[in-house]
Parts: C-alpha cells; structure tokens; sequence
C-alpha cells in the first residue's frame, strides 16, 4: 500500500513536470494526418465509432491509434486498442511498458483524451505526449489540453460535432 502510494506521487510529480516544460505555442498542424485516442477503458466505449470518427475526420486506421486504461488487473490487447493499467509504471514512475512509451513519443496532429475523470495515470500519459493538439473534457485538468470540449463521455454525439465544428476552425480538417 505504501508503494502504491508513492507511485501515485511520483507519478504526480511527473505530470507536472510534463506540463511545465510544454511548449504549445511551436505546435501547428496544416492537415489532420495522425490522430491518437486515450480512453478511460471503464467505460462501455464503442471503439468502431472511434475509427468511423477518424475516417471521418479524414484518418485512415493505419494513421489511427487507440489507447485504454484499465484498472483491472488483467489486460489484453486487441487488434484495435493497446491497454494498459498502473502496473505499466514503475514505483519512480516511469513508463515500464514499450508500446506505451512509444504511443506518447509519436508525434500525432490531435490526441483526443476521451475520458472525463482525472485519473493520474491517465493524466500522464496525456501529459507526456507530443502529440501537436490535445482535445479533452472540460472535467479534465485543463493544463494538459489545449482544446477543452464541454460535453460528457455519456454524450458522445455531442463531442464528436463539436471537435469537428472545432477542426474546421482551426483549419486542421
């Protein structure tokens, strides 16, 4: 319990730390080529209508990758998403996993952090990515997203019209 607990901080102290060296004012997209989806896998997420999302914001599903937190003990990946759960990290809290790792040393346009409760372990990984554009919740910490969307993840219709109203302001789509 006790290392537990100290993971956890670490982890926080990593979140911050990540949010302090960020630099978003560098970061333009011309056109949306790459996309990343981090969702909180507790919810009943339908992981179809994130591709039909991605094709439809101009996305091929090669270009498209799918992240799920889990917070059971048993995870398995499957052809879509790469789970992962607190035992990808270390007690310093370091990223223990390969594939988690290089998810958030890709460079993607948008990375869409569609879950709405601040889990650190979530919060993380959002954090340390390098992806151009971050799109979340508004229940999120809004240091680690730069577009912040008011809807919840019970509304996804909502999310999904607004991202895109959005996108195409931005001229990234």
């Amino acid at each position: 319990m006790i290392l537990k607990g100290l993971k956890r901080n670490a982890i926080k102290k990593s979140v911050e730390a990540h949010l302090e060296k960020r630099n978003v004012s560098s970061q333009a997209i011309s056109k949306l080529k790459t996309l990343a989806v981090l969702v909180d896998a507790s919810y009943d997420i339908n992981i179809s209508s994130l591709i039909k999302l991605a094709n439809e914001l101009g996305v091929t599903s090669d270009k498209l990758k799918i992240v799920g937190y889990k917070e059971d003990k048993e995870i398995e990946d499957d052809n879509n998403v790469v789970y992962y759960n607190d035992k990808n990290f270390g007690v310093k809290g370091v990223v223990k996993s390969g594939s988690l790792q290089e998810f958030m040393n890709k460079d993607y346009d948008v990375l869409i952090s569609f879950y709405e409760e601040n889990k650190i372990e979530l919060n993380y990984v959002a954090a340390a990515s390098k992806a151009k554009l971050k799109v979340g919740f508004a229940k999120v910490d809004h240091r680690i997203n730069d577009l912040i969307i008011g809807a919840t993840v019970n509304n996804p219709n909502l999310f999904i019209k607004e991202l895109k109203k959005y996108l195409k302001i931005l001229q990234v789509i």
